[in-house]
């Protein structure tokens, strides 16, 4: 059917490190790879979905795996989940997000479990542009920054409801919708990590689009009580000029927005084992009512705070 895109869905699993590497050397981006045994017998997994626009790839080994990777048609992106990993030498930090250089890097992962996102290049320079007001073009990114706070949460938001639909979606989409869905993800990763127009010598923090810089104080100020008025008049907008801002390139109210960054804080320190109460945490967070923070809770996530704050001290 004209204008439709497949989603394609590949896994695979190896036990001896042979035939692991020549998988690795299958998923994007990998040049070439190497795997080694680890302290138990090898099991490696890896699986990957998605369109050239977008995918996701999991990856699983009990062994060792190095890898050359060059990311050039993509913005490709990391975390690890359990497991130690380097990036030319550097160690990476556990559960946060690590861009690849547009140049040739090392890595290596050591008995671990990942995830992976990529992210047509093109598209992201097409919404930089828009966001920072500039010409589309090839982009710098701040070297080894790692998101935190309100820009990490952003940047879970964006993963959450891009998992959702590219893993749980149809393996049939219509190509206009892939293309809103990978702008949305390209949105997520611009706001977690500064960046700036190649040959430009400072980062654009303060970006010419107003819309960026919304964005900018509504992460600023995520914990203080602001509201809508108070971004829009940040940024130069009207309310209803905020209101489409926010649709086009977060798919919601800057007021969802908001309340899920939020949530998503909250969880971080309730997982986190933080000896403070559950409403302090709460109130931390940016939730003046405490009532309506456990309902909005439970409705993002499934639980209450209560059960989140319980398991994270039973580990």
């Amino acid at each position: 059917m004209a204008g439709m895109l497949q989603r394609a869905q590949w896994s695979a699993t190896a036990v001896d490190p042979s035939t692991a590497a020549e998988l690795v050397t299958q998923l994007p981006d990998v040049r070439s790879a190497r795997v080694e045994d680890g302290r138990a017998a090898l099991e490696f997994e890896a699986r990957r979905r998605g369109t050239d626009l977008l995918s996701l790839v999991s990856m699983a080994c009990t062994g060792v795996v190095s890898a050359d990777v060059e990311a050039d048609a993509a913005m490709t992106v990391f975390w690890i989940k359990s497991g130690h990993g380097r990036v030319d030498g550097e160690a990476v930090q556990t559960g946060r997000p690590v861009l690849f250089r547009h140049d040739p890097q090392r890595v290596l992962w050591d008995r671990f479990q990942l995830d992976l996102i990529r992210i047509d290049r093109t598209v992201v320079e097409q919404v930089a542009a828009e966001r920072g007001a500039w010409h589309p073009g090839p982009l710098e990114f701040r070297p080894r920054h790692i998101p935190e706070g309100p820009a990490l949460a952003a940047w879970w938001l964006m993963v959450r409801a891009v998992a959702s639909e590219v893993l749980r979606g149809p393996a049939e989409i219509t190509a206009e919708r892939e293309r809103e869905l990978t702008r949305f993800a390209a949105s997520g990763l611009l706001t977690a990590i500064p960046h700036w127009p190649v040959g430009q010598h400072e980062p654009r923090t303060a970006a010419a689009a107003r819309f960026a810089r919304a964005e900018g104080f509504l992460l600023d100020h995520a914990t203080e009580q602001i509201t809508v008025d108070d971004v829009a008049a940040a940024a130069g907008l009207s309310v209803r000029g905020l209101q489409e801002a926010f649709r086009r390139h977060h798919g919601i109210t800057p007021t969802t927005y908001l309340r899920r960054i939020r949530l998503l804080l909250a969880r971080e320190q309730l997982e986190s084992g933080d000896e403070r109460s559950i409403g302090e945490i709460a109130r931390a967070a940016g939730f003046a009512h405490l009532g309506r923070f456990a309902g909005s809770y439970r409705d993002e996530f499934g639980v209450l705070p209560r059960e989140t704050w319980q398991a994270a001290r039973r580990r």
